[in-house]
């Protein structure tokens, strides 16, 4: 990034900081920082669809301003000539995991901020409502909040080699991919919180890397993994385990995510994708790209509601999008401060501050949830999940267990490097 352009991006930030909180704080004074419930008990012991929502209600009109919508709906700018790597898929979906289509009706609801959890309900706001204002008391947003992280700071992503949760030795390569569902996995556990789906706490079993499903070999040299009876079994993930010398949770719905989930439509299970275009096996695996978390994210929100789960809640914003910094902001004032649920964000790992490494700092495609915010702070600054524990990023800035914070105008930088590649509010 040039240093016109983060001088402009930066002013951009901070001037909407400064007008939101303004705009949400008498007089501009302290923020005030609310949070969550503590963690509930898991409703069940798999990941399988929870009763259907009702249809979507309606609130009672509120009187308020209007929002600038985010910019879903808009021709994106062309992304650059040069600059994603040339097995990056940034913007463009996996074939065999299609994304479905989002009505302009509906997008234009999000987009507006009209799309609200109330009660553990997604419902539609009316046209009168602020939808900078709490929906059920009418209070403004806090300029600052940080949600409950006690457990999901610990939402931590397997190693690729050692024991799994029933001690079994394995090798994988595979597992030091598996950001966009740690990531992902991160965000839902919010949404169990508040709606009791999906079952991120408690899901155990047996996991094995999709290469059938994907229509493609098994890779030779593969994964090394529990075989019984001449049959791959994979490896055995937990809700919690401490083999690694600490109590990591959500491993196993890390796991069904990378590994088992197959909304509507997907030819192939799991979120990564594991063969090339050829059919040829990736090992390892490539990833995900954005739109596979935007898919994995309303179908497990939605509890797998088969005809409401598409427009469920999340959209996506690309990198290449000319107000990205406002949007950014504005999502997470909207998803984190009023609703209570986490942005998830694609980004270049080289903008990171707990990647960073001076000139070895790598330029890696990655995933991390948003869980706060401080719009009063000088910078502006977000909070995030990493679930990248120290086995795949020993780096002195990661921790295990520990939330990042950075500056605002450095997220909006790092979506935008090399690899970033946009985010889902």
């Amino acid at each position: 990034m040039t240093a016109a352009r983060s001088r402009k991006t930066k002013s951009l930030v901070r001037g909407l900081a400064a007008t939101v909180a303004c705009a949400l704080l008498a007089g501009c004074g302290a923020a005030a920082v609310t949070r969550s419930a503590s963690p509930t008990a898991a409703p069940s012991l798999s990941p399988s669809p929870s009763p259907q929502p009702t249809a979507t209600p309606a609130l009672t009109a509120l009187p308020g301003p209007t929002l600038q919508p985010i910019d879903l709906l808009a021709t994106p700018s062309p992304p650059p000539s040069t600059g994603a790597l040339p097995t990056d898929q940034v913007d463009s979906p996996a074939p065999r995991r299609p994304v479905p289509g989002q009505s302009a009706e509906w997008l234009a609801l999000k987009a507006a901020g009209r799309i609200a959890l109330v009660d553990g309900e997604v419902v539609t706001l009316p046209p009168g409502a602020d939808p900078l204002a709490d929906p059920v008391t009418g209070l403004p947003i806090p300029a600052a909040r940080i949600l409950e992280t006690d457990y999901a700071r610990w939402i931590i992503e397997p190693m690729g080699y050692g024991r799994d949760a029933k001690g079994n030795a394995y090798t994988n390569k595979n597992y030091w991919n598996l950001c966009e569902p740690g990531a992902t996995a991160a965000a839902l556990y919010f949404w169990q919180l508040r709606t009791g789906r999906p079952n991120v706490t408690a899901t155990e079993g047996w996991f094995l890397d999709p290469y059938e499903a994907e229509g493609a070999a098994w890779p030779s040299p593969g994964p090394s993994i529990v075989v019984s009876g001449g049959r791959r079994l994979g490896t055995y993930w937990a809700g919690s385990d401490r083999i690694n010398g600490y109590e990591a949770h959500g491993r196993g719905y890390i796991m069904y995510l990378g590994m088992q989930m197959q909304p509507p439509g997907w030819l192939s299970k799991g979120m990564p994708v594991y063969a090339d275009a050829h059919g040829r096996p990736l090992y390892p695996t490539i990833g995900a790209p954005r739109t596979n978390i935007q898919v994995a994210l309303n179908w497990e929100a939605s509890g797998h509601h088969l005809t409401r789960w598409t427009e469920f809640w999340y959209a996506g914003v690309m990198r290449f999008e000319p107000t990205l910094a406002r949007d950014l902001q504005l999502a997470v004032l909207l998803d984190v401060g009023r609703d209570g649920v986490p942005v998830v964000v694609e980004l270049d790992t080289h903008g990171l501050p707990n990647w960073q490494a001076g000139s070895k700092t790598p330029h890696i495609r990655h995933a991390v949830t948003i869980v706060g915010y401080d719009n009063t702070a000088s910078p502006p600054t977000y909070t995030y999940i990493d679930t990248c524990g120290r086995g795949c990023n020993s780096r002195s800035g990661n921790q295990n267990g520990k939330l990042h914070v950075i500056a605002q105008d450095q997220m909006v930088e790092a979506i935008q490097d090399t690899v970033g590649s946009g985010f889902l509010w």
